[in-house]
């Protein structure tokens, strides 16, 4: 029986984010959903035949909010004309959540969740759970709370996780132009053109190993809750006070040179942001760098490139392990060469069979 699908996406998914970013896949595997009698329209826009489907996926950054929660008058408008209604919630965070629609969706899709659902029953200071950790340990105030509705057990099972920005293609712009990126979007949007020849390939560079930066580490730093900006501001010092260390924590870099940098660099580290995920460890498996970031454990999400000690080495919340893990990364090339080779397969696999398998799996499972 034939279905139809209507997505809801948002401004910063119109140009080529819809092709190559967090929706890619609904144009890569777009003959496999043909052949599950699976059709999928995008709309930019609230319009008459939006309305005219099976289900509907609603982009979360599609719909204002009041005081830090969807505005819920939206929602019941939609849901008074297509009760079929699935929530993407395109929020960074693990922890920022948004259950007050659970009760007008049949499914919350996810890109990461924590892992123990239990955190979700109770107050998270700050919206994450490494803010609550600072914020309780290091007597933190953020110039106010986080204001997140908790989940109700009852809708538990409505949770789903989906998955994350690692499925997206990198724009190559070491090798193309600002142009070129517009003249790709053109393409895709006009001609129905699918071959994302200006994806930022795969590379390694083992072979001048010796001249390579020690690591990597540029990051936004200012955020306007110090609970959320804690962490790589802790980060910052740290790397600061390192001793015969060759690394790079300061500069504005474009995107060519970012990529070039990256390359020519042994580790790459990050901290949490908004978000626990970041593109930019996917950078730098893309770039054939290993990478350190936070400890990931708590957290679920597909892909899933964050199993310490095979495809990254963590650090935990007090930065007391990052120095020695840091240390270990750079003297052995064998380690690194492992981290990023693992990294790398599980990146390549989501646009082939795997990814293949997981999507068109995730789709049957949101719309049963």
């Amino acid at each position: 029986m034939k279905q139809k699908i209507h997505i809801l996406i948002n401004e910063e998914a119109r140009r080529l984010g819809l092709y190559y970013g967090f929706w890619n896949w609904f144009f890569l595997f777009q003959k496999n959903l043909k052949d599950l009698e699976i059709e999928v329209n995008f709309f930019s826009s609230i319009k008459k035949n939006f309305f005219q489907a099976d289900h509907l996926f609603l982009n979360s950054r599609s719909f204002p909010e009041v005081d830090g929660h969807v505005n819920l008058e939206y929602i019941q408008e939609i849901y008074k004309k297509n009760k079929n209604l699935y929530w993407f919630d395109m929020r960074d965070s693990a922890g920022t959540t948004q259950f007050e629609v659970l009760p007008f969706v049949k499914k919350y899709v996810k890109k990461q969740l924590y892992k123990d659902k239990k955190i979700y029953f109770n107050k998270i200071k700050g919206g994450r759970f490494h803010t609550d950790y600072y914020i309780n340990k290091h007597n933190i105030k953020d110039f106010k709370d986080y204001n997140q509705e908790l989940l109700n057990p009852k809708y538990l099972k409505k949770l789903t996780l989906g998955w994350n920005l690692g499925v997206a293609f990198f724009f190559d712009y070491v090798e193309f132009s600002k142009i070129d990126y517009y003249l790709e979007f053109l393409k895709f949007k006009y001609l129905d053109k699918m071959e994302y020849k200006m994806k930022l390939p795969f590379y390694e560079n083992w072979n001048e190993d010796k001249i390579k930066y020690d690591y990597f580490s540029l990051m936004n730093t200012k955020f306007y809750r110090e609970s959320v900006g804690f962490q790589r501001i802790k980060l910052k010092k740290v790397l600061e006070n390192l001793k015969n260390k060759n690394g790079i924590i300061k500069g504005r870099f474009n995107k060519k040179k970012y990529y070039e940098t990256l390359r020519n660099s042994k580790v790459s580290i990050g901290a949490f942001g908004w978000g626990e995920i970041c593109y930019r460890e996917f950078e730098a498996i893309m770039c054939g760098t290993a990478f350190m970031t936070a400890d990931m454990s708590k957290i679920e999400t597909w892909p899933n490139i964050y199993h310490d000690g095979h495809t990254y080495l963590s650090y935990d919340l007090e930065f007391e392990n990052l120095e020695n893990n840091l240390n270990i990364l750079i003297n052995d090339i064998s380690l690194r060469k492992k981290l990023v080779i693992n990294s790398k397969s599980i990146l390549e696999n989501c646009h082939l069979q795997t990814g293949k398998k997981y999507f068109l799996n995730k789709i049957l499972e949101i719309i049963e």
